[in-house]
């Protein structure tokens, strides 16, 4: 019985995750329930996100058009106007490697802790500090290993910026490395 409902679950969530993406995801609600887990830092901003009964983050990265354009297709940046991405995240401890200026921090995953499935490719931390140059270099943080699936093609202007297609996303927020010293 157990593994009918876990099972059940898991359908209900990839439906609510396909009808989302068809029809541009739910708008912005400032955190209001469902969607209503905190990082407690700076990428509640633009998330929404609500914790899973066996400990997982299912929600939404959302972004903002700029009005222009790079590469052909519509230029954004993390905001509160549209979803830019479904997320699914696991909870995860990985190590602070880096914090290259102007940069996402780079952390190290055990890759015996990688989920199966492709796609996860960005680690983010609960709790403070709010942004990462407060981060300390060395030291393990709890949080979520994401994976971030875009609904639709948009310039992300983000660092360098990269073009962001509908699908699985492993490159506009990779910040993780698996061979760690």
């Amino acid at each position: 019985m157990k593994k009918f409902i876990v099972t059940f679950t898991c359908m209900v969530m990839l439906l609510f995750g396909v009808s989302a993406a068809l029809a541009g995801g739910p708008p912005w609600t400032g955190h209001a329930a469902p969607f209503d887990f905190l990082f407690g830092n700076h990428i509640d901003q633009f998330q929404q996100s609500k914790l899973l009964g066996n400990g997982d983050l299912q929600g939404f990265f959302y972004i903002t058009f700029t009005g222009g354009s790079v590469q052909g297709a519509p230029a954004a940046t993390h905001g509160e106007d549209a979803v830019g991405w479904i997320l699914y995240g696991v909870p995860l401890k990985a190590k602070l490697l880096a914090l290259p200026p102007m940069m996402q921090p780079q952390w190290c995953v055990n890759t015996v802790d990688l989920p199966r499935e492709q796609g996860f490719s960005h680690f983010h931390w609960v709790g403070m500090p709010m942004m990462g140059d407060g981060l300390t270099v060395g030291q393990f943080y709890d949080g979520f290993l994401l994976k971030l699936t875009a609904i639709d093609t948009f310039f992300f202007m983000m660092g360098e910026g990269v073009l962001v297609t509908p699908g699985i996303d492993d490159y506009s927020h990779d910040n993780i490395v698996t061979s760690c010293p």
